[in-house]
Order: structure tokens, then sequence, then C-alpha cells
């Protein structure tokens, strides 16, 4: 084998590597995310339960259900992208241009 095939490969090795280990960590990121999403949704489905029941709901509470609901939607949205061909790369080209219009389309826990 010669010294650059060699190197040819190290390099190689070294990327599948340094990928790994992000892939890795995005997808524990991921993990958490929905994990905490998860709860939210939950809390949010027993506000508006209590809500059309005719129980008495703070506004503080309302509120963040309204947000986690919009969050939500703001998954689902992203979720169908990704399900498209291409749509890893759409992603990060609808959220430049929701910027440029003023529209935030990723979920708050994105953010994070």
């Amino acid at each position: 084998m010669k010294i650059d095939d060699l190197n040819f490969f190290k390099t190689i090795m070294e990327k599948y590597t340094s990928n790994k280990t992000k892939a890795l960590s995005s997808l524990n990121k991921l993990k958490n995310i929905l994990a905490s999403e998860s709860q939210e949704t939950t809390e949010m489905l027993e506000v508006y339960r209590k809500y059309a029941a005719g129980e008495e709901v703070d506004k503080d509470a309302m509120d963040k259900a309204n947000n986690q609901f919009t969050d939500l939607i703001k998954n689902v949205g992203l979720i169908g992208v990704f399900a498209l061909p291409g749509g890893l790369v759409a992603i990060p080209l609808l959220v430049k241009l929701g910027k440029k219009f003023g529209i935030d389309i990723l979920p708050k826990s994105y953010k994070d």
C-alpha cells in the first residue's frame, strides 16, 4: 500500500469518527428535546381538557399551553419537510427564508 493510500484511508476514518461523534451528540440532543416536548404536550393537553370540561384555567397556564401547541405544529411541519426528498437540505433554507420574512419556524426546544 502506498503512503498516499494510507493517508487517504486515515483521513476517511478520522472524518467518519468525527461525524459519528457529531451524529451521536445530535441524536442525544434530539432524544432530550422529544422527552421535553412529550412532557410539555402532556401538560398542554391537561390544560385543554380542563378548559373543555368548563374548569377554571388561569391565563398563564393557557398561554403556556397555546405556546406548546404552536411548537407542536412547528414540529409537525418540520417532520413533514424532513420526510420529503431533499428535506434535510430544505430545512436550513426554510429557516433562513423564514428569518428573512420575520417568521420563526423553529420550535423553542431547537434553539437551546
